[in-house]
């Protein structure tokens, strides 16, 4: 009786419970643009010549048709899970295999990694802000707890632990409350993020004056000291790099929404708000604060002050350099509500991360295990909140594992690791899925628009990656940023594939010997 059925049973068992703010709230936040243009950020002090608001603005132009691809996909094919979907059903089952064992992998172990960002990108500098600004010392010596030189200690340790535990229950309850609390923490890193842009239009090009002011009111040095003396000359080749960063590390992020295609109400309608308004608010909201950051902070100060912080001998501001946060906060230190808003908001950075990061491959492995690639009691459904459990909670666990072994056992996995295996096996086979299933008109495909999307989506995701491959192999100080535990992170590239397909050969033989028969299974779309 087993054998004859396509799938585990005949109804996932989720429901559609999110709505077109909560998809939008989803995606912006899985974008994130505070946070997203920070971090490529660092890698501008080995991108002299790079100009940022040229980067950032061709950034978000490439990647858009990315964005239109997804919106487009999920519309022809409204399943939780998405890409799997997309990939399993038109390139095969190994294919889809691979791109969910990828996005199990690199979703486990990037949450834990986001709880560790959490600490010295924004709690640190957030202490050290609310420590000065209600005159409160001890928020200031309490923030070193969560200095990157102190990652190892209980506190720091103890801390992540309790981020994936909240993560882990904003994630478990009902998907209702789940888009709600998404939702609300959004609005407020939206609020924080216009505080911030608001705050530094204010500020203009009186920034270096006023730094100058605060620096020195600590006995530290001028802004024009900590210029960094390089020269700032236009460099096409570099602005291209940088411009790839931005691309992988912001405005790929753009397909949030599609992993929760089966639980999203009115899809058309929802969708558009949660891939396209989100994507393309993010991008404005991106490129204004890289102007910014760039004219009226100041790119040479920026880079500078990033990497040697922004102290003397003799003193100066308490406050960590190490995310935007603490730029962004220098001139309105003595404006309470201001500063209330902005680290308020910057708080909701990694934390709304952790939690989309979170979800995503549980929706996942709840698919895989659907399609009979998993143990079916991954496909359980909490009949009270009506979200995956078991697939969450298993998550959850690899999440605790792989924080232990990042902290403590020195497994690190490099930022370009991520970039390469998303775009290879997740992006790129995304949008070839995408030219088949227009090229064979799958799915009531009757034009070209879907491939078109497809072959520039997939040039798109490509390039970017090649780019800062070969400039990291000519330029030693951009490879120090980008590559590091080599031979860790090129097994990892490597291996992600070989161990999918092996893995997969194992589960098709035992399901063979269960009367199950896998090739019928992927000819259909799974139901709701």
């Amino acid at each position: 009786m087993q054998g004859k059925r396509t799938f585990v049973r005949e109804s996932s068992g989720l429901i559609r419970e999110i709505d077109a703010k909560d998809a939008f709230s989803m995606n912006f936040s899985y974008l994130g643009p505070a946070a997203g243009v920070a971090y490529p950020l660092t890698f501008a002090v080995a991108l002299v010549g790079a100009s940022w608001i040229i980067s950032g603005v061709i950034a978000a132009l490439l990647m858009f048709p990315v964005a239109i691809m997804y919106y487009y996909l999920s519309r022809i094919i409204p399943r939780s899970a998405g890409d799997y979907i997309y990939i399993s059903r038109t390139l095969g089952p190994r294919i889809g295999f691979i791109q969910a064992i990828s996005n199990i992998f690199i979703f486990a172990s990037g949450v834990p990694i986001l709880a560790q960002l959490e600490l010295p990108l924004v709690l640190e500098p957030s202490l050290q802000i609310l420590g000065i600004t209600f005159h409160d010392p001890s928020l200031i010596s309490f923030a070193r707890n969560f200095a990157f030189c102190s990652e190892t200690s209980p506190i720091f340790f103890g801390t992540t632990l309790l981020i994936i535990g909240l993560v882990a229950l904003v994630t478990i309850v009902r998907t209702k409350i789940f888009a709600r609390i998404i939702t609300t923490l959004t609005a407020v890193q939206i609020i924080g993020t216009l505080g911030m842009i608001i705050g530094l239009a204010l500020v203009g090009s009186s920034y270096p004056a006023i730094f100058t002011k605060v620096s020195e009111s600590f006995g530290g040095p001028s802004y024009s000291s900590l210029i960094s003396s390089t020269s700032y000359s236009f460099n096409s080749v570099q602005t291209l790099v940088l411009m790839s960063a931005i691309a992988a590390f912001l405005f790929l992020y753009n397909n949030a929404p599609t992993y929760f295609g089966g639980e999203i109400k009115k899809a058309e309608k929802s969708l558009f708000s949660g891939i396209i308004i989100s994507y393309i608010i993010t991008a404005i909201l991106s490129i204004i604060l890289i102007y910014e950051l760039q004219y009226f902070v100041g790119e040479g100060f920026y880079d500078y002050t990033s990497s040697m912080g922004w102290s003397s001998s003799s003193g100066g501001i308490p406050i960590a350099t190490t995310s935007l946060l603490a730029y962004v906060a220098v001139p309105f230190l003595n404006n309470v509500p201001l500063i209330i808003l902005i680290v308020a908001g910057a708080i909701t950075w990694y934390l709304l991360y952790s939690i989309i990061d979170l979800a995503i491959p549980s929706r996942t492995l709840f698919a895989i295990a659907f399609d009979w690639l998993a143990p079916s009691f991954f496909t359980k459904v909490s009949e009270k909140f009506r979200t995956p459990i078991y697939s969450t909670l298993f998550i959850v666990a690899l999440a605790v594992v792989f924080d232990v072994l990042e902290i403590y056992l020195g497994f690190s996995e490099s930022a370009m690791t991520t970039i390469i295996v998303f775009m290879l096996y997740q992006y790129f086979t995304a949008a070839i899925s995408a030219i088949v299933i227009s090229k064979k008109k799958l799915y009531g495909v009757k034009d070209n628009k879907l491939a078109i999307l497809g072959g520039i989506s997939a040039f798109a995701v490509v390039f970017p990656a090649i780019l800062m491959i070969l400039y990291a192999i000519i330029c030693k100080a951009f490879s120090s940023v980008v590559f590091v535990n080599l031979p860790l992170n090129i097994g990892i590239i490597v291996g992600v594939p070989i161990v999918s397909i092996a893995l997969y050969e194992v589960v098709r033989k035992i399901r063979e010997k269960q009367g199950i028969d896998l090739s019928l299974t992927f000819k259909e779309i799974p139901p709701e």
